[in-house]
């Protein structure tokens, strides 16, 4: 797990608030990541973790290049996509797959699976037999009689299954995973995230898993990032995070400290210059208002963006 394969440097996404909202002269574009350096190694898994309007999903967007970033870059095996010929481009992109939380947002609904499946392997140069097809439905437990079923015949953790399915089919380099198991039931589940860690083992496939589950990261991940409006606050192994946090947030989330999460409402535009966390944190000092303190070492591989560390 040394090869870095995606590598996000100081990574701005600006989103457009809605003037419905906050008015057409009040509207102002607010950043879903603000500043997000780190990196993913061949053959490892990052979990990311954090509340509602964190930023989790929009990372998992930019890492698949689904999203172009505002600022900063993103770089695969070392190359700038922004810099390849479209034909590279979508060649490159078709290796980093996403999974999102609904199915539906990545399959026809009315098209057969065998129909879908031969147009996303012919696209990826990829033998599209339906013995293929039927093999890579064996692996999520999906029997061979779905071929010849559209997506709109089949249950909601069927879907998900399908669409675990259409990610793997295309031999992968990296999986971006938006809460791709919160929709099926517990038992499932399991079988999901065995599958991933065999896929994981035999194609040395990366994983960038977004859950706001504990279990579930601590499954898969090797390390685990903690998003906190859109800024990093905490980078570090799995172990280590999900047992011992450093930043006031990431063990308030984490439950490693009394008391609840504020509402999204209260959380929202907490600082604009400073830590996010600054209005409810209990060891918030004058920095902390502001400057966004830098992600630092707290301990060996460990790191977080916290003045009072």
């Amino acid at each position: 797990m040394n090869e870095t394969l995606l590598a996000l440097q100081d990574v701005v996404v600006l989103r457009q608030t809605d003037p419905r909202i906050f008015g057409m002269f009040g509207s102002k574009p607010i950043r879903a990541l603000d500043g997000i350096s780190l990196s993913l190694n061949r053959g490892e898994t990052l979990g990311v973790m954090g509340g509602s309007g964190s930023g989790k999903s929009t990372l998992a967007e930019v890492a698949a290049l689904r999203l172009a970033p505002s600022r900063g870059r993103v770089l695969v095996q070392g190359q700038d996509p922004a810099r390849l010929s479209g034909d590279d481009r979508k060649k490159l992109r078709r290796r980093l797959q996403i999974i999102r939380q609904d199915a539906r947002d990545s399959l026809d609904m009315e098209q057969t699976v065998a129909r879908q499946f031969q147009e996303l392997l012919r696209h990826a140069g990829l033998p599209e037999s339906e013995a293929r097809i039927a093999g890579v439905l064996e692996q999520v437990g999906l029997p061979s009689q779905f071929l010849s079923r559209t997506p709109a015949e089949m249950s909601g953790g069927q879907q998900q299954r399908l669409a675990i399915a259409r990610a793997l089919a295309v031999n992968p380099v990296l999986v971006a995973g938006d809460e791709p198991v919160s929709g099926v039931d517990p038992h499932l589940q399991l079988e999901m995230l065995r599958l991933l860690e065999q896929v994981q083992k035999q194609q040395n496939v990366s994983f960038l898993m977004v859950s706001h589950d504990r279990r579930v990261i601590g499954r898969l991940a090797h390390r685990v990032a903690v998003l906190c409006e859109g800024r990093l606050c905490e980078l570090g192994s799995a172990a280590e995070v999900l047992t011992s946090a450093r930043h006031p947030y990431s063990r308030l989330f984490l439950g490693q400290e009394p008391g609840g999460m504020p509402g999204d409402e209260d959380q929202a535009g907490s600082a604009s210059v400073g830590c996010p966390w600054v209005n409810h944190c209990s060891l918030a000092r004058e920095a902390c208002k502001r400057q966004m303190p830098d992600l630092r070492e707290v301990a060996p591989g460990h790191a977080a963006a916290c003045h009072a560390l």
